[in-house]
Parts: structure tokens; C-alpha cells; sequence
């Protein structure tokens, strides 16, 4: 078995001081060129709309806990026919109405 010190430790790819330095230039003069631009004036003001949105969500949030609906009339209510069936038959009937059936749909010329 190879002992891990006769290993080689060298990495497969390798680059040149030169290539690192001139990438370490080309991100220099990027970054400062990004620092130097001037900022852009549409994220302070969608900052502005938002935050006025949800002032105005919670206004209206507030006025809707604090100041409850008006009671509303409810409607007439008034039994249908088959609620005064219903109401009307007695225990024995209601019984028979489960094993109601019709056994034949008859057909009207």
C-alpha cells in the first residue's frame, strides 16, 4: 500500500501569478467603477410606494376593527310547502318516506 506521503500533494491545475494578479486588477477598477456610479433613483421610490401601501392597509384595518359594519335586517323568513309537509305528519309517515319508490317514470304524450 502507497503511504499518503509518497502521494503527490501538487493541485491539477495551477495558475500563473500573473493571470491572479491581473485578476485581481480587472476586479479592483470593477469594483470602484460600481462604487463610483451614481445610485439609481427607482428603488428609494418604490420604497416610498410600499411603505404607503401598507399604511393605507393598515388604516383601513384599523378603521375595520374599530368601527364595526352596520347591522344588516335579516331576511323574511318564511316555510317553504315542504317545510309545512314536514311539520305536519307524524312519526309514522316520516318513517314510510324512506322507503318511498317509484317504480315506474310515466310518460306524458
Amino acid at each position: 500500500m502507497k503511504e499518503f506521503e509518497n502521494i503527490g500533494k501538487k493541485m491539477p491545475y495551477q495558475e500563473s501569478p500573473e493571470y491572479l494578479n491581473q485578476l485581481i486588477e480587472r476586479t479592483t477598477e470593477t469594483a470602484i467603477r460600481q462604487s463610483q456610479r451614481p445610485q439609481s433613483k427607482v428603488r428609494p421610490l418604490l420604497r416610498y410606494v410600499a411603505a404607503a401601501a401598507v399604511a393605507v392597509l393598515l388604516i383601513f384595518a384599523g378603521i375595520s376593527i374599530w368601527y364595526p359594519a352596520t347591522e344588516q335586517q335579516p331576511l323574511a323568513q318564511t316555510e317553504s310547502p315542504v317545510d309545512d309537509f314536514l311539520n305536519n305528519i307524524s312519526d309514522e309517515e316520516v318513517q314510510l318516506l324512506a322507503y318511498y319508490d317509484i317504480d315506474d317514470v310515466p310518460e306524458y304524450e
